[in-house]
């Protein structure tokens, strides 16, 4: 039953039957969203058992009727079942994921619990986001969750933890994990059991009454919530406990050190010359530029000069492919002087002054006393020809322009753990992919049940 001073609880998970080895490197699957056409043939050849085939199987989300994708994971994820490859546990438990990876030199470690969140009734703010969504992707969400009635991957939320007692909690579990798996550039993915009332009792605890915010998951969160309204349209009777009444989620401490969010940067490809000269007029009216020559700078070395700015100045990077990289400092007038915490930062200064009116083509932006709107920001192709993307490898982004395949790159800053927190608490919304929490949490390691059965 659910309990007044918890959102989180324990749960029976359905898991891979973990072999001898405890290894389930082969099986495991990135999220949906980072899964390439190419990445999504390399997991479908690596194991018949990869969980690619529920996560996202094969074939075209506009497939309709039994023979669709959606009717494969739920097919596929039956047929495990009854094969014993997925087993469901017989008692709740919480689970803990250990990630190791490395990020700019340095070796991290960031741990979380992989647990049930009660979805939020009207009126309760126990989950809070700090990114808007799209429909497609939600659609694409909710189509396999009815198939499957089984969350196939986690939300990512982070609990403020204000006392580290959650921090503390999970860094006390130890001995050998209960399954281990190596995923992409070296993560290596460890998960340990925490059975018991008293184990799971004081981790609920510590998670306590939230709020929680939305690290990443969105999509997730939202269709959970969709789907949890057709359900209970559905099953009128069924229990306060019933699966889909949660989500699945992993819970982190924000005040874990190995909690890393890249810089997402931007690239812009279809510039016409005029579409060049307003983006020249644009950078001259609001930033002051400073031009560091190629090869003499290179785009870490770039990356490395936006870090290490002050905290309070509003500084970008930009390359054209003309031998000259350029760091943009955001003059006093180009920055709202309002109370948003969103409109403050690096990413919605660059879309607000540059991203956005060159997309759409329209004229460069008022200063301070002008209005400008902070809610929408252009993304995808315009009606100008204009296309926006999105790479969190700076190098990448330059190595894209120097071949042509787009016409400008713009570098901005990670994006701060306290900023996500701030926004999200003031209900404000970022602009489309301001934070990348890294690395991804992986597909395959818990699911959860979401039928109409005690979850």
């Amino acid at each position: 039953m659910t309990r007044p001073d918890r959102v989180i609880r324990p749960f029976r998970a359905v898991r891979y039957q973990i072999p001898r080895d405890r290894d389930l490197s082969a099986v495991l699957s990135p999220p949906y969203d980072i899964i390439s056409e190419e990445m999504q043939r390399a997991l479908h050849q690596r194991d018949e058992h990869n969980f690619v085939r529920i996560e996202l199987p094969m074939g075209s989300a506009s497939e309709k009727g039994p023979e669709s994708r959606y009717h494969r994971a739920a097919g596929a994820l039956r047929q495990w079942m009854a094969d014993g490859i997925l087993v469901r546990e017989r008692t709740p438990s919480c689970y803990v994921l250990e990630q190791e990876f490395s990020v700019g030199g340095r070796a991290w470690r960031r741990r979380g619990v992989f647990a049930l969140v009660r979805l939020p009734e009207e009126g309760e703010k126990h989950v809070l986001s700090h990114e808007g969504t799209l429909p497609e992707p939600k659609a694409d969400r909710l189509r396999l969750l009815r198939a499957c009635r089984a969350m196939a991957s986690p939300i990512m939320l982070l609990c403020e933890d204000p006392d580290g007692r959650l921090a503390s909690l999970l860094g006390q579990i130890g001995g050998e994990p209960d399954a281990v798996a190596q995923g992409s550039a070296g993560t290596i993915h460890r998960t340990w059991i925490v059975s018991g009332a008293p184990a799971t009792d004081a981790i609920c605890r510590a998670v306590g009454v939230g709020p929680l915010f939305i690290a990443d998951g969105h999509h997730r969160f939202e269709t959970a919530m969709s789907y949890r309204e057709e359900m209970r349209r559905a099953f009128p009777e069924a229990p306060e406990d019933a699966g889909f009444n949660f989500a699945l989620a992993l819970v982190t401490s924000a005040r874990d050190p190995g909690l890393v969010v890249l810089p997402t940067h931007r690239l812009i490809s279809g510039l016409d010359e005029a579409a060049r000269e307003q983006l020249r007029t644009c950078m001259e009216r609001s930033f002051e530029v400073r031009e560091l020559p190629c090869p003499d700078t290179e785009a870490r070395d770039c990356q490395r000069r936006l870090e290490e700015a002050e905290p309070n100045d509003h500084v970008l990077g930009m390359y054209c492919g003309d031998s000259v990289y350029r760091i943009l400092v955001a003059r006093d007038e180009a920055v709202p002087g309002d109370e948003s915490v969103v409109a403050g930062l690096d990413v919605s200064v660059l879309h607000d002054r540059l991203v956005d009116p060159v997309m759409a083509g329209g004229a460069c932006p008022p200063d301070e006393d002008g209005q400008v709107s902070h809610d929408s920001h252009a993304t995808g192709v315009t009606g100008r020809g204009t296309r926006l993307t999105y790479t969190t490898d700076e190098q990448q982004a330059v190595a894209a322009v120097d071949r042509g395949d787009y016409d400008c790159a713009f570098f901005v800053r990670r994006t701060r753990v306290a900023d996500v927190l701030a926004a999200a608490r003031a209900g404000e919304r970022m602009p489309g992919k301001s934070t990348y929490f890294y690395p991804k949490v992986p597909a395959g390691i818990v699911l959860s049940d979401a039928s109409s059965e005690p979850a």
